[in-house]
């Protein structure tokens, strides 16, 4: 009696095993765009800019900010939303007196949260930031990064070479 128990147990196990293969469990994707699709709002703010296959690498003048604008491929769920909490930057700094000191997050043209306060810079980094709740991003995402520079004899270099986004 307790064996036909044991074998309807483990029929049932197998069944929802099956049924979790076919249809999946919900898990995130992360999505990610190339440092190449980067935009300078002020390239006349910049003493040289090169686009690249892997990204964007540029000089900025000393004493004057900049905006930078990514898009991040966004996976619409057959309902027309894309939640995402975190998203990922890599980027580089030629130095303390270049740095990221904004970020403002968009869902299409609306801003939904603005990262302020931040002093990112000297070398490479590559960052995983918490918005602070799941954001719909229905009509894409899209960072804007602020960037500044001081007027010190140092580098005022900067590197995007890949933004995304954590959705799901």
């Amino acid at each position: 009696m307790k064996t036909n128990y044991v074998k309807k147990v483990v029929i049932c196990a197998c069944m929802i095993g099956a049924v979790l293969g076919i249809f999946g469990i919900a898990h995130a994707t992360w999505s990610f765009s190339h440092g190449n699709v980067t935009v300078i709002e002020y390239p006349a703010n910049c003493d040289s800019y090169i686009y690249r296959g892997w990204g964007l690498d540029f000089q900025n003048k000393s004493g004057i900010g900049n905006w930078i604008h990514m898009t991040i491929p966004t996976p619409i769920d057959d309902d027309g939303n894309a939640y995402a909490r975190y998203f990922r930057l890599k980027f580089y700094t030629g130095s303390v007196d270049a740095w990221i000191d904004r970020i403002d997050i968009y869902n299409g043209n609306t801003k939904v949260k603005t990262l302020t306060g931040l002093s990112l810079s000297n070398g490479w980094k590559d960052l995983k930031f918490d918005m602070g709740a799941n954001y719909n991003f229905k009509r894409g995402m899209g960072l804007s990064i602020h960037i500044n520079n001081g007027v010190e004899m140092m580098s005022h270099r900067y590197i995007f070479s890949s933004a995304g986004a954590d959705f799901q």
